[in-house]
């Protein structure tokens, strides 16, 4: 008789079903069958928990006075149709009488039991009583796959897995659910929901907290002198003067007065000390590293970069499981790494020397690799076992695979070895330091194509290696040099200087904010320390942070996250109350880490968690609508003739306080924040509202490029922060006539400057892509809907479609669906069939002039 096996996705299935059935296995419908087994599968989460109307009709309207909301037992309910069809499949699949057990082969985590056990719970009579066993593989290679259902596990050995990830879900809907509520009723409207959640109010706290630590930042003048040295033969080197510990004076004439006395004088040598450093080589990557580090060194979203090596192992099977939260490797593992390095050695000839010297090693160095007590749900992210083919990746999985692939090679090498030398030179009675780094031995940094030849200075190695702090001497390659030596300095020059204010979170830090509770934590081995800790999971954190883009809470400039007006006055209302505090999600985490190994019961933890939220709604009972008002402090008077309000400081402006919106803008006096390319500071601000100027005057004294070679336009070219545009420009709306040169052109390097713009404009030539007509493939099948389908960028839409807030009636064909690109030919027979399921005819609309 048959087993019933139900993995997570359909590239899954598939794997399995070939692993399982081989060349026996027979696609029927949704599953695969073969005489041993049949292979079915969901897509993700099928079920959800029931809104609160559910439980009772009263719900329906949001009111505090009906809060908290505390069910006895949870309810479910499939996602949508799609997911209701699948899980009736399933459940008939799962109720069939040849079927003796059913395998649960959902990814191998706390997520993936939950998905299976709301499956089997939602399941009629007849198959719940039927055995259950579980199949755990962290790869996707064959072999994985046959290993993990030749060890299955039994299904009461997963119990605490479940509960842990029930406890999660319970504790998220709970907390979430209420505090939305009762937010949103006190201090919000129907209008503007105000989101919280036991993960996502921390991370924006911690996001806020840093824009206000900003803008409450008070730099500070400075000075430094430099010197630069000569010795006999001609070689130079630099020094910064200091005393003591110090390096920084208060005040200009001191300086002044050092730089004058240094310049032209003679020096000596005071003391060389040259110091041996060993770098060793950097942990293997978990998810949150990945994310963080392919967020630093190509601006990836957390979000981008889990699709990218989620698809690396689903689809090409050159991954092993990426929603990993560890950075070691279990220790059954060890004999099959030198296979797996043989494997990545042959995908590219880039790989091949590292790879080669791993090979060569009698035994493979494991003290920084294997650590069975750090490996629970999943191993760290390495290559898989097996050929590799990277000639269908794209440019993001390349990337992801190359950083994956040089990390493992890199940990079975040895340290990598610098001499650090530190010269002190005194002269005119004044000492001045100088810091020289050498490589001896490139260790582990030849598998990122190091090497002791090639190496003036230690590159970066993705974020492990230590780095230069801003604040101290920049290091050098130093000449010989020798204690008591004769140097001359040939200049000497007081540099004015400004302390700065903390950077803005990106992803990457961001991230590791998260995966350390908020704590400044650098160093890899005292994050690892803190994991269980931190604020959600790896798998969790970038649906968390994308969560907060979409509720408007946080906004991306750049690859900096920056909280909108909405996010502040949330957390300014919330104050110091115990949901922003990533400390506390944390020991949650913990929590439900200890639940998971068997040492606490969920039910201890879930009557705590209806104990927090009574205490929460509780905290919102005298909360109304001003306290989610943001208090702008004013900075100067308004310059603009006859107005009487005040300037204050806006997200991306500084503006006058009489503007209450586009149908109320006041004066209109407006000062961007980023001007011709760069963002203007306070104190240049408040120069220019003295002197009355407003980003219109700033605009109007920007150099003219040349004359618009638009015919028929008599505007003139400007240099703007990304282009260079005619000033018939106003706005989206008035485009004037359109000329525009762009800065920065995607897949061309470099940068457009004004001396190349001025040389554009004399021959009217642009760089900006003509704007095509596109012509419809289709009439929307959306009934009712009077818009048409065309092809963009990256899906077929109706172009309905405006925007997040207007999205029109949301049809859409995503061009790439699990590896597969969708072609026109494609997106024209899905229209029809909806079209067909909808009960109409396809229409093919004339194509646009």
């Amino acid at each position: 008789m048959p087993s019933l096996v139900i993995c997570e996705k359909p590239s899954v299935a598939a794997d399995v079903a070939k692993a399982l059935l081989g060349s026996k296995a027979k696609r029927s419908g949704d599953h695969w069958e073969g005489p041993d087994a049949i292979v079915a599968f969901a897509v993700g989460h099928l079920v959800e928990q029931v809104d609160p109307d559910k439980y009772d009709d009263k719900y329906k309207k949001w009111k505090y006075d009906d809060l908290p909301i505390l069910p006895e037992a949870f309810r479910y309910q499939p996602r949508d149709a799609r997911a209701a069809k699948t899980l009736k499949s399933l459940h008939a699949l799962m109720k069939r009488p040849d079927v003796d057990l059913i395998i649960n082969a959902c990814d191998a985590g706390r997520e993936g039991e939950l998905i299976f056990k709301l499956i089997l719970e939602t399941a009629p009579k007849a198959a719940q009583g039927k055995p259950v066993k579980r199949a755990w593989f962290s790869s996707m290679t064959q072999k994985a796959i046959r290993d993990a259902f030749d060890a299955l596990r039994d299904d009461e050995v997963m119990q605490p897995l479940e509960a842990a990830a029930r406890a999660r879900s319970e504790a998220d809907w709970l907390v979430g659910m209420n505090a939305t509520r009762a937010a949103t009723t006190k201090a919000g409207s129907i209008r503007k929901v105000l989101s919280l959640g036991r993960v996502q109010t921390p991370t924006l706290a911690l996001i806020v907290n840093r824009d206000l630590a900003i803008a409450a930042f008070v730099p500070e003048d400075f000075w430094e002198v430099e010197a630069a040295f000569e010795v006999a033969g001609g070689a130079h080197y630099a020094g910064l003067w200091h005393e003591g510990s110090t390096t920084r004076l208060k005040e200009a004439a001191p300086a002044e007065a050092i730089a004058a006395a240094a310049s032209g004088a003679p020096g000596v040598v005071e003391s060389l000390e040259t110091k041996p450093q060993v770098e060793q080589p950097p942990l293997l990557y978990d998810l949150t590293t990945l994310q963080r580090e392919a967020n630093g060194r190509f601006g990836y979203s957390a979000s981008r970069t889990l699709g990218t090596a989620q698809a690396l192992y689903d689809q090409h099977k050159l991954l092993t499981y990426p929603r990993t939260n560890s950075r070691y490797l279990s220790g059954d593992m060890a004999g099959q790494l030198k296979s797996v390095v043989s494997g990545v050695g042959a995908a590219s000839r880039e790989y091949a020397d590292p790879a080669r010297y791993v090979l060569g090693l009698d035994r493979l160095p494991l003290g920084r690799v294997v650590n069975d007590a750090k490996v629970t749900d999943h191993h760290a992210i390495i290559p898989t076992e097996g050929d590799h083919d990277l000639s269908g990746l794209t440019r993001d999985e390349r990337r992801i695979y190359d950083m994956v692939a040089r990390r493992f090679l890199a940990v079975f090498h040895p340290a990598a070895r610098f001499e650090r030398t530190v010269v002190e030179t005194r002269c005119a009675e004044h000492l001045f330091r100088s810091r020289g780094k050498v490589m001896i031995e490139a260790g582990w940094r030849a598998a990122y194509g190091e090497s002791v030849e090639k190496a003036s200075a230690p590159p970066p190695a993705d974020g492990d290696a230590p780095a230069v702090k801003a604040d101290e001497e920049a290091e050098q390659s130093l000449p010989a040099l020798a204690v008591g030596q004769q140097v001359s300095c040939v200049s000497a020059e007081a540099l004015a200087k400004r302390t700065k204010p903390p950077g803005r979170y990106s992803e990457g830090t961001l991230l590791r904010a998260m995966e350390t509770a908020g704590k400044l934590v650098e160093d890899d081995e005292a994050a690892e320390a803190m994991k269980d800790a931190g604020i959600g999971t790896p798998a969790t954190r970038a649906a968390t942070i994308e969560r907060l883009v979409d509720a408007e809470y946080v906004e991306r400039e750049g690859r900096s996250l920056r909280a909108t007006e909405k996010g502040t006055g949330l957390i300014k209302m919330l104050g110091d109350h115990v949901l922003t505090s990533p400390e506390l999600t944390g020991r949650w985490e913990q929590r439900l880490n200890r639940i998971e190994r068997g040492e606490e019961k969920a039910d201890v933890f879930r009557t705590e968690i209806d104990g927090f939220t009574r205490e929460v709604v509780a905290w919102f009972a005298d909360k109304e609508r001003d306290d989610l008002k943001i208090t702008r402090e004013p900075l100067a008077p308004c310059p603009t003739p006859g107005c009487e309000g005040q300037i204050v400081e806006y997200p991306k402006s500084y503006g006058c306080n009489t503007y209450h919106g586009k149908d109320d803008p006041g004066c209109g006096y407006t000062l961007w924040k980023q001007q011709n390319g760069r963002t203007i500071t306070r104190d240049e601000a408040l120069e220019h509202i003295a002197a009355g100027r407003s980003s219109k005057d700033l605009e109007a004294e920007r150099e003219v490029i040349g004359a618009c070679p638009t015919p028929g336009c008599g505007g003139e070219i400007i240099e703007r922060t990304r282009s260079f545009g005619c000033t018939s420009w106003k706005s989206r709306t008035e485009p004037g006539c359109g000329y525009v040169i762009w800065k920065k052109v995607r897949g061309q390097k470099g940068e457009v400057d004004a001396d190349a713009a001025r040389a554009m404009v004399a021959r009217g030539e642009t760089n900006a892509a003509p704007v095509v007509a596109k012509e419809p493939l289709a009439a929307c099948p959306t009934p009712g809907c009077p818009g048409h389908i065309q092809e963009n960028s990256r899906a077929y839409g109706c172009t309905s479609w405006k925007s997040r807030k207007n999205p029109g009636c949301g049809f859409v064909i995503w061009k790439r669906e699990k590896g597969h690109e969708v072609t026109p030919e494609e997106a024209v027979a899905r229209i029809e069939e909806a079209r067909a399921a909808a009960g109409g005819a396809l229409e093919v609309p004339a194509p646009t002039a």
